[in-house]
C-alpha cells in the first residue's frame, strides 16, 4: 500500500503535468491559479485515505472503488471540457478539477497494489 507521501507527491506530480498539459493546448493561467492546482491536487491525493482511513487490509470501501474511479472520471471529463473550451471559469471549478485529479492518482496507485480496488466497494 503506498504512503501518504507517496499519495501527495503523485498529486503534486500529476497537478505540474495538468498545468504543461493545459498550457500546452492554449490556456493561459494566471499565476494565482497555479498555488491552487498544486494544494488542490496534493488534498485530493490525500482524501481516500482521509474518508476512508487505512486501519486495516478491508478498507477500501466505496471512496476507494472502481465504481467511484469511474464517477471521478466521468466528472473530470466533464470539467476538462469545460476549463478547455471556456477556460478556468472561476478558482473553485480549477479546484475541483484538481483536487479530482488527485484523488484519481490515489486511486490508480492503490490500484496497483496487491490488494487492488473494489468494483463497487458497498
Amino acid at each position: 500500500m503506498a504512503g501518504r507521501k507517496t499519495h501527495m507527491r503523485a498529486g503534486v506530480l500529476v497537478s505540474f503535468i495538468l498545468i504543461w498539459y493545459l498550457v500546452s493546448k492554449g490556456l493561459v493561467l494566471s499565476p494565482a491559479l497555479l498555488p491552487i492546482a498544486l494544494a488542490s491536487s496534493v488534498l485530493g491525493a490525500v482524501l481516500p485515505d482521509m474518508l476512508e482511513p487505512p486501519r486495516n487490509r478491508r478498507h477500501r470501501k466505496f471512496f476507494h472503488s472502481l465504481l467511484c474511479l469511474a464517477l471521478l472520471l466521468l466528472f473530470l471529463n466533464q470539467t476538462y471540457l469545460n476549463i478547455l473550451n471556456a477556460g478556468p471559469a472561476d478558482e473553485v471549478t480549477f479546484g475541483l478539477f484538481f483536487a479530482g485529479a488527485g484523488y484519481a492518482s490515489h486511486l490508480l496507485l492503490d490500484a496497483l497494489t496487491p490488494a487492488g480496488l473494489p468494483v463497487a466497494g458497498l
